[in-house]
């Protein structure tokens, strides 16, 4: 089997290096620190939404 028929395995989102595997409550990141970095981008504002939601962007199709 050549390396081009692996599978490629998950990267962290925040440092890269290969994820944690999915049964691990870190994934997808590499460990707990990678997680909280990630966390805490949300919480002060660094990642965001590119907009605020509009209720007509996207109907609930069980809600009339």
């Amino acid at each position: 089997m050549t390396d081009a028929n692996l599978p490629m395995r998950p990267r962290c989102p925040i440092c890269k290096k290969p994820a944690a595997s999915p049964n691990e409550d870190c994934f997808p990141f590499c460990s707990d620190r990678c997680r909280l970095v990630d966390l805490g981008r949300w919480m002060d504002g660094t990642y965001m939404t590119s907009r605020p939601i509009d209720p007509t962007d996207e109907q609930d199709p069980d809600r009339k």
